[in-house]
């Protein structure tokens, strides 16, 4: 990813819409979903970005960043965080069985191989350990702003659940998210394709009026809400958990 986009999202992942909904509603799936096995469990921020997640993954315990990109963990590490490891996420730096909970949050979209890191997460993860992760959905929606961010795809239902089977995990929760928005995201990425075209491409994230903004953030907290109890049909991302079962086979 360029820097000028890693420096955007540096400025706007504390209180921009789509990071701080993220955020609550990953909060919500690893409250309802995932269950810690000790005091203070090791936990994986995969593909850590710039740090945002770190304040939310802390509230359960030690956090762990990883990232491609060492340019990315500069800013991580500008935010007190002293766990980082330049890394790859197909071909993790870590023992068998050392993490609780591996967080990979709208990072699996990035990797040419993402079922090799999926398979990866599984490895590093202890039994009863599970990993909780966001992707872009829909083909459909694909815009300029993918290809700033150097995405290699968007997901179906069907397609992250294979991968997730394939990798070892029980599915715990897979649901499409951000379903309101759909239709409001739909239209603008047509509407950004037709304005960037022959232009160098920029991503989706614009700054807001604060009114708005504190809108969108409260519809996505009441969506983090009711999300464990129930799956949208569709949504501009697709999120859940899944668990590396207790008792496993080796050779997956």
């Amino acid at each position: 990813m360029a820097p000028s986009e890693l420096e955007k999202m540096a400025r706007l992942e504390d209180r921009y819409w789509w990071f701080v909904g993220r955020r609550f509603i990953v909060r919500s799936l690893i409250s309802r979903f995932w269950k810690p096995q000790s005091s203070n469990p090791v936990i994986l921020d995969l593909g850590c970005g710039t740090g945002g997640s770190f304040s939310l993954l802390k509230n359960w315990g030690k956090v762990v960043g990883l990232d491609a990109s060492f340019f990315a963990l500069k800013f991580s590490r500008s935010r007190g965080v002293k766990e980082l490891v330049l890394g790859d996420a197909q071909i993790l730096p870590f023992a068998d069985n050392k993490f609780e909970l591996v967080a990979i949050l709208d990072v699996l979209e990035h990797l040419d191989d993402d079922l090799q890191s999926l398979r990866e997460i599984w490895r590093v993860l202890k039994p009863k350990g599970a990993v909780v992760f966001t992707v872009p959905a829909f083909m459909s929606l694909w815009s300029v702003h993918d290809i700033a961010l150097e995405h290699r795809r968007r997901y179906l239902y069907g397609e992250i659940q294979d991968k997730l089977v394939a990798a070892g995990f029980e599915i715990k929760k897979l649901s499409y998210a951000i379903c309101p928005l759909l239709p409001a995201v739909f239209v603008f990425r047509k509407i950004q394709n037709f304005l960037m075209r022959n232009k160098e491409p920029a991503t989706a994230l614009i700054e807001l009026p604060e009114t708005m903004n504190r809108a969108l953030i409260s519809l996505l907290k009441f969506e983090a809400e009711i999300i464990p109890f129930f799956n949208f049909p569709f949504g501009v991302s697709l999120v859940g958990i899944g668990e590396k079962p207790k008792k496993h086979d080796e050779g997956k």
